[in-house]
């Protein structure tokens, strides 16, 4: 069953109890028979639109100022974007080169900038975070595996395969093959959960912490102080800022494994 909670803003959006109707007929979800929470989705929706008019804003920031390399006076969508992306660069560059970060950007950034996005709205006071819940978080999860094997398969065919029963890339390393692919095999096949497990946990666990703590203190002091969430709501910040951090960058490295094995490849023909 889905958790009780207090009323939320989303539930007052027009049009949000034909669709909870709408999904709630489809029944239970395939994974464990889980009930899907309508507010996610709703969530997801919001953050969605969020990440559009916040990318609209950069875009039209930089309509006739392509070559203009000074960025803006003040804070600005554009000089947002610019800064996001230069920090992403330099996270995707520690776990391969330049030249294959900005090959993967187009897949990295929108799914950090949705991970984040939707850690932050669990700050706001009447909103769920998306990523509480494990649908969520396993499907980024699990588009991250499928990108990062189908580009390996695409850039090196079976050797992808072959890299795994062999990583060394020695003739002697065949001998040790039927252990290292199964190993290989599990590693990689746990991934998705692990990563989606990892934000999960970390996220709704602050989350639970940060409402405990307030409630506990609304009925010690008869009210909730003013100033009292504040340090709690700084956590929750840390929190949202290092579990997207820790969730980039081992999809970066997941990639940049693959990019190595393809330069190993590639000197080995």
């Amino acid at each position: 069953m889905e958790t009780p909670h207090p009323p939320l803003w989303l539930e007052h959006v027009p049009g949000y109890q034909q669709m909870a109707g709408w999904i709630e007929s489809f029944g239970h979800g395939w994974f464990f028979d889980s009930q899907v929470h309508v507010q996610h989705v709703a969530a997801i929706l919001l953050v969605s639109l969020v990440m559009l008019i916040f990318a609209l804003f950069a875009r039209w920031g930089l309509e006739g100022r392509e070559s203009d390399i000074l960025p803006d006076d003040t804070l600005t969508a554009r000089n947002a974007m610019e800064l996001f992306i230069e920090g992403l660069l330099s996270v995707m560059q520690s776990a391969m080169s330049r030249e294959a970060a900005i090959r993967h950007l187009w897949f990295i950034m929108p799914m950090a900038m949705f991970i984040l996005f939707s850690n932050l709205l669990g700050l706001i006071p009447g909103f769920l975070p998306p990523t509480e819940s494990f649908n969520t978080t396993f499907a980024c999860a699990t588009l991250v595996f499928i990108y990062y094997n189908a580009y390996g398969l695409y850039r090196l065919g079976g050797d992808h395969f072959v890299h795994m029963a062999n990583p060394v890339g020695e003739s002697w390393g065949w001998l040790l093959a039927p252990i290292f692919f199964p190993i290989e095999l599990i590693s990689h096949a746990v991934r998705p959960i692990s990563l989606s497990v990892r934000l999960l946990c970390n996220i709704a666990g602050d989350h639970l912490v940060l409402g405990v703590f307030v409630g506990l203190a609304a009925t010690i002091f008869g009210g909730l102080p003013l100033f009292l969430p504040i340090p709690f709501m700084a956590l929750g910040l840390f929190v949202a800022l290092v579990q997207t951090f820790v969730f980039t960058l081992l999809s970066c490295v997941y990639i940049g494994e693959v990019e190595n094995n393809i330069a190993h490849h590639m000197e080995a023909h």
